[in-house]
């Protein structure tokens, strides 16, 4: 869009397309940032007005120089503050009274020797104040390729304009794709810096209102307005504009203090993971795997059903290729018999009509029309959903030229994704890149690169999203919500029994516990309740009972539970629980864990003493329907166990994922006064789930905004 146009329609107009520039701190020494920011701007063929600000000179470069933002007789839509943190302050003030638009700033922003009452801070709560819209800082600006708008310090490699959205919290990630490969095509990139006043989400929305975007690419470190950010999730999905992200500081570990098994194993990425599943975010690893994957999307060509079709001019690295496709679990399509007859008849002798299909024979007068052909006939057989064309080719020698011009014609007569790839990741084509992006076609170099973005489409694609509805259910039961509220909010720790009467209110299968603190009690319990039984320390504050060998099961008679207590007492104390021995079967755990940011997040993984041990099991936001808690049991390493294995019989798996989805409503009804839930073991047969044990953890303090929203949503869906 010209940046020239007489009106803005999005908030961020003002700060990253804006009609007017002042260069703050410019400066005409060469190689430093004030000259640099100058003959970016200027470069990069910036349309509208500019302004130079320094006491210091009359003119710059033939530019009139004033000296200071007040001294420019004309309005300023954006200011970029290229100056000292010690003059940072009394700049943002005079550029908020002179009512700037926006305004960029690349310092970042702390004056030696503070303590307290910081600069940075002091920045931010004037910024809000004024609702004035500021990049950084310590940032490296952005380039709007739409308005040819580059304000930074760097200039970005020549390379033609695009549709990749790229917003990074690094100044590292705007630099490394912007200044090198220019396959990579570019609407907008910026650097998010500090963000003083403007998050991570709101330059996500300004992308998202281009009409150029067709992909958003995001590295982030961490979401600092989670409401914004799920909002504009729910935006990019609405739009069918596909988001890809790398979230880097995957691997520290934030629960170390956590009560539950739940709580330990929920790193401080699980969160993040969870809330891209839920919108259909693609996760990325590298900043290779951001970008291959972004610059294949950009393509604008949608997905649909089907499987990879793959074409290649090598036998070897076919075998490569399918090799690391088996790695990263990518499927082939299985080509019709139509397609199979037309190969056949095609190919050359000795050459299988099959996908993957190797198509090189020998160097006949027809070789490339050969490849022609092949193309054509795997990408339009109906199971293709994607298709990859591999060959060899550098800027410097390509042995069979025609084969650039066959996949250029790919777009005639397909619209289904299709790209280029060059196995060997070091290869210097970036001049063909260029060439066949001018056609719209993506070449990717690396085989594992291609095959991940082949990957993250096609789980892209399947990432069916999951409803939040809460049907009827106990969930929904006023008087039941409050009472338990009431409960859990009075300070005091709930006990086994307390926590597995809390579940079965709910809809959850329990075993029938009883509370007792004497022998006789427990004999008379016992007898109720029908041999055998389990025995478990009720004492408080032993949240893992098995750990403090608090648990005594498969007690056949009165004997046995009365040496059971007896040990019991004397090493933990009198108050025990028990309850009936349940039938053997698959154990399996469900868990709870309140993320301060996106709320309950609900865990289903393999249970018993390995919880923490197999790392086996899934997350998900709660609420959610039946269909997500079966594709979430679908992804345990333990899931081929529920089908029944040695004689045993299957699992009822509608009765446990139905469970699942229930638990889920509960996790979310629940969620502005409990922090954590376990249910372990939850055991699972042919009749069903049970949970024998359970915990339930307050909240210490009141819910945050995310957290109060969570409850209001699942309230309003009564």
């Amino acid at each position: 869009m010209n940046s020239n146009n007489n009106s803005h329609t999005h908030f961020l107009d003002p700060l990253l397309k804006p009609r007017s520039i002042a260069l703050v701190g410019v400066s005409p020494r060469p190689g430093s940032v004030g000259n640099d920011m100058f003959q970016v701007l200027r470069k990069g063929g910036y349309r509208g007005q500019i302004f130079l600000v320094n006491p210091n000179y009359q003119e710059i470069d033939g530019i009139a120089c004033f000296p200071s933002l007040s001294a420019i007789p004309a309005s300023i839509e954006m200011a970029v503050l290229s100056v000292a943190g010690h003059r940072m302050e009394e700049l943002l003030d005079e550029a908020i009274h002179l009512k700037v638009g926006g305004v960029t700033i690349f310092d970042y922003c702390m004056i030696e020797g503070e303590k307290s009452d910081l600069l940075l801070d002091r920045l931010k709560a004037k910024a809000k104040q004024a609702g004035m819209p500021i990049c950084g800082g310590n940032c490296m600006g952005y380039y709007n390729f739409d308005s040819n708008t580059h304000v930074s310090f760097q200039s970005p490699s020549s390379r033609q304009p695009g549709h990749i959205a790229l917003i990074a919290h690094s100044g590292s990630i705007f630099v490394l794709p912007t200044g090198n490969d220019p396959r990579f095509r570019f609407n907008l990139v910026v650097s998010a810096g500090q963000e003083i006043s403007t998050s991570l989400d709101q330059y996500m929305d300004f992308a998202l209102e281009q009409p150029t975007t067709r992909v958003l690419a995001v590295f982030m470190e961490a979401i600092r307005n989670p409401q914004g950010f799920v909002a504009v999730l729910e935006k990019a999905k609405a739009k069918g504009i596909p988001v890809v992200v790398t979230k880097v500081g995957r691997t520290e570990v934030s629960a170390q203090l956590a009560a539950t098994h739940s709580g330990a194993i929920a790193g401080n990425n699980t969160a993040y993971e969870a809330l891209f599943k839920k919108y259909g975010v693609i996760c990325t690893e590298t900043l290779d795997d951001l970008m291959t994957t972004a610059l294949v999307l950009s393509q604008g060509h949608a997905l649909g059903q089907g499987e990879l079709g793959y074409v290649s001019d090598s036998g070897g690295l076919r075998e490569l290729f399918v090799d690391t496709a088996e790695n990263y679990g990518v499927p082939f399509a299985r080509i019709n018999q139509a397609t199979v007859d037309k190969l056949r008849e095609r190919l050359p002798h000795g050459l299988e009509p099959v996908n993957p299909l190797d198509a090189a024979g020998s160097f006949t007068a027809d070789y490339a029309q050969v490849f022609r052909d092949c193309v054509r006939y795997i990408m339009s057989d109906p199971a293709v959903a994607i298709g990859v064309f591999e060959f060899e080719a550098r800027d410097n020698y390509i042995y069979m030229p025609e084969f650039i011009e066959i996949a250029k014609e790919v777009a005639s007569y397909c619209d289904k994704p299709f790209f280029v790839i060059n196995t060997f990741s070091s290869a210097m084509n970036a001049g063909i890149a260029n060439d066949l992006m001018d056609a719209n076609v993506p070449l990717v170099n690396g085989v594992e690169n291609a095959v991940k973005v082949v990957r993250n489409l096609l789980k892209q694609r399947d990432m069916v999203q999951y409803r939040t509805v809460l049907e009827d259910s106990p969930a929904n039961d006023v008087s039941l919500l409050g009472k338990w509220r009431s409960r859990i909010a009075n300070g005091v720790q709930l006990s086994e029994t307390e926590s597995l009467n809390l579940l079965a209110d709910f809809g959850i299968p329990v075993a029938t516990p009883r509370e007792v603190d004497s022998l006789a009690a427990a004999l008379a319990a016992a007898e109720t309740m029908g041999y055998p039984v389990v025995l478990k320390t009720a004492e408080p504050g032993i949240h893992h009972k098995s750990d403090v060998g608090g648990v005594k099961l498969n007690l056949t008679g009165a004997t046995y539970v009365q040496q059971a207590y007896n040990q019991l007492r004397e090493r933990l104390g009198p108050r025990v629980t028990i309850e009936p021995m349940v039938a053997t079967g698959i154990e399996l755990a469900f868990g709870m864990v309140n993320d301060p940011q996106f709320g309950p997040m609900v865990m289903v993984g393999s249970g018993g003493i390995y919880i923490e041990i197999l790392e086996d099991r899934c997350f998900s936001l709660a609420p959610f329907d039946q269909s997500e808690a079966l594709r979430m049991l679908d992804s345990l390493k333990t899931r081929p166990l529920l089908d029944g294995v040695r004689g045993q019989p299957a699992a009822d798996l509608e009765q446990l994922s139905r469970t699942l989805a229930q638990f889920s409503r509960l996790a979310a009804a629940l969620a502005d006064v409990v922090a954590e839930i376990d249910i372990n073991p939850l055991i699972v047969g042919a009749n069903g789930c049970i949970a024998v044990d359970a915990l339930i953890i307050a909240r210490e303090t009141a819910p945050g905004p995310q957290l109060k929203h969570s409850r209001q949503a699942c309230e309003a869906a009564l």
